[in-house]
């Protein structure tokens, strides 16, 4: 996906075309625009490294696991994650980020074995759910301290493994407020703070999770609260293209996420029959549905936003074929009305092509 740097140089290209734009403004324009940070190839690997040696050590403690007392395991446990972390504030001190993100995401990963494996050492009977949510707490605190994206990715996976222990659909015997709620949009701020887009991925999956989440505590009418879900997605998604066009660097990541899941959970929101705002008869929904994901797709092709386009291609293959079912159609009959859009798509698509080049 292209950022806002290169979308802006083709712009900038076409408007000087035009002539709305004068020539010599173009170099001042771009210089302003500061470059979207990436990942060298000497950065990737000394990430690896770091991850390579960490789980190198790891091996070799448990390979001599048995020949340990349990003072001498609680302390190489110790002791490791005490390397990691400080090795992880040298690195950031000595400006080597990339290799300060990969020392502190392994010390929070390290964090979190260790609690496992100091319940195994002093035989100690803990609650699996405690226990992850101890390991996000900790990792959330070493990505603040170290400016660190992949312990942050951690402590989201933590948190969501944690809160996804008392996941039990349509059960509502328990409640028990999810923290990925309060992490998620943390992580969404940081992510962009940081101009972090595998954090800024992350961040949206958990978003999106938390609105499963609340999706899953609710027995009585299911399908008027995934629709309310959707349009709060739909809000979502809106304010991250709001952001986009302001060029905050990776809101196109939220973008796309919540336009995929506002219209997944439109498509669920009919599970319900008549306890839905649509009532017994589907015809309103399939209707809706289908606008949607016509929607989406020439808002996808506006915003030159792939992910937007393949969320409303999916969602309106999904539409059609829902509706096909609805009518009683066979697979066969099915096939021909598919086989017949195709046709119909490609024939447009190259007649568009040729009116393009003329």
């Amino acid at each position: 996906m292209a950022g806002y740097k290169e979308r802006l140089t083709a712009d900038l290209d076409r408007w000087i075309a035009a002539g709305h734009v004068s020539a010599d403004r173009r170099e001042a324009i771009l210089t302003s625009v500061p470059d979207a940070r990436r990942l060298d190839a000497a950065s990737a690997l000394a990430w690896v490294g770091a991850i390579l040696l960490g789980v190198a050590v790891i091996a070799f403690i448990a390979a001599n696991w048995d020949g340990l007392s349990r003072l001498a395991r609680f302390s190489s446990l110790l002791a490791l994650f005490l390397v990691c972390a400080g090795a992880g504030a040298w690195a950031a001190h000595a400006g080597r980020q990339a290799l300060s993100n990969g020392l502190v995401t392994l010390a929070a990963l390290v964090f979190a074995g260790a609690i496992g494996l100091t319940g195994q050492i002093f035989d100690i009977a803990g609650d699996p759910r405690a226990a992850l949510l101890m390991a996000g707490a900790a990792a959330s605190a070493l990505a603040l301290a170290g400016r660190s994206s992949g312990a942050a990715i951690a402590a989201l996976a933590f948190l969501a493994l944690g809160d996804g222990q008392t996941l039990g659909w349509f059960r509502q015997d328990t409640f028990a407020m999810p923290w990925t709620v309060i992490a998620a949009p943390i992580a969404g701020f940081l992510a962009l703070r940081w101009r972090a887009a595998p954090l800024a991925h992350a961040a949206a999956l958990a978003i999106i999770f938390s609105f499963v989440w609340f999706a899953a505590r609710f027995e009585a009418q299911t399908g008027v609260s995934l629709l309310f879900l959707s349009v709060w997605l739909g809000a979502l998604a809106a304010a991250a293209r709001w952001f986009r066009a302001q060029g905050r660097d990776y809101s196109s990541v939220f973008y796309g996420w919540f336009a995929w899941a506002a219209l997944a959970f439109f498509a669920l929101s009919n599970v319900d029959g008549p306890n839905t705002v649509f009532g017994a008869n589907p015809i309103a929904h399939r209707a809706v549905w289908l606008a949607l994901s016509v929607g989406a797709i020439a808002l996808g092709r506006l915003d030159r936003h792939a992910l937007v386009t393949a969320a409303g291609v999916v969602s309106l293959i999904g539409a059609i074929a829902v509706l096909l079912m609805d009518w009683g159609l066979n697979l066969t009959v099915a096939a021909g009305v598919f086989l017949v859009c195709a046709v119909a798509a490609l024939i447009v698509g190259f007649s568009l092509r040729r009116r393009a080049k003329t």
